[in-house]
């Protein structure tokens, strides 16, 4: 019996469409793996104009540049905050899921602490550092706000004196190492977990916040933020402690407005 034309290549056609659906599925799964292994938030501040607040952060204080304005140092710019009598937070809203990245890390310098400070009391709410990570909408806000505080011990956690969804850490205490850049690394997962006592939850964070703040001791607060990054525990790092260096401490700003972003307290 002859060969009818035509039945090799019939055969040959369900091969190559199986072998097309293979590589799309295949490419498409590398996509997905890209886009999953990118860092949500990485925030260095080398783009920014020096002098002026960084590009993407926002405030409900008509100027948050009286406040916080960008600075090089030996070729690294990082956010200098610098209030007097005043509280103006700064932020920047970017999603991410923290059961993928549950590690914030940054680094930070005090440079000067406010007067008589007790971020446990409203008439001493005030820190050279604060950082928020941020979760929820307006109204229902939560926030978790780690300081570096000048009288409180670390280790001590406990309710915002303004509102019970802000929940405050102490991580970093005392004024050793004012001057010093300091890398600080957070598990915000589980945090977020024994501070709200939700366990078992993974919610999203909203963005992340910063307030340099001194308008509860009529004092004046300085400090410096940089290289704030989003990291799964596959990626956490461990940068060094930044050596001392000389710092000259500008003179304060004046006319600082006194809202609040988002009333994230």
């Amino acid at each position: 019996m002859g060969i009818v034309p035509g039945r090799k290549r019939d055969r040959q056609q369900p091969l190559r469409r199986r072998l097309v659906c293979l590589t799309w599925l295949i490419l498409s799964l590398v996509c997905a793996w890209q886009a999953s292994a990118e860092q949500p938030i990485h925030l260095t501040f080398q783009t920014d104009e020096k002098g002026k607040p960084p590009l993407g952060w926002v405030s409900k204080n008509k100027d948050p540049g009286r406040v916080y304005t960008v600075q090089e140092e030996g070729g690294r710019r990082y956010l200098r905050a610098d209030a007097q009598d005043a509280s103006i937070q700064l932020g920047y809203e970017k999603q991410w899921p923290l059961g993928e990245y549950p590690i914030l890390q940054w680094q930070w310098r005090a440079v000067l602490f406010p007067a008589h400070s007790d971020e446990r009391k409203k008439s001493g709410a005030d820190s050279a550092l604060g950082l928020y990570v941020v979760f929820g909408h307006w109204p229902f806000i939560r926030s978790i706000k780690y300081v570096w505080s000048d009288t409180l011990p670390v280790g001590e956690s406990f309710d915002s004196p303004f509102s019970s969804r802000a929940k405050i850490v102490v991580i970093r205490s005392g004024r050793a190492l004012e001057g010093t850049w300091v890398a600080e690394r957070r598990d915000v997962l589980a945090d977020y977990r024994r501070l709200f006592n939700a366990a078992g939850a993974a919610p999203a964070a909203r963005g992340i916040a910063v307030l340099t703040d001194s308008d509860n001791t009529h004092s004046r607060a300085v400090g410096d933020y940089a290289d704030i990054e989003a990291l799964t525990p596959r990626l956490e790092k461990t940068p060094p402690i930044v050596l001392k260096s000389p710092l000259t401490l500008p003179s304060p700003p004046r006319g600082e407005g006194k809202s609040r972003f988002l009333s994230w307290n």
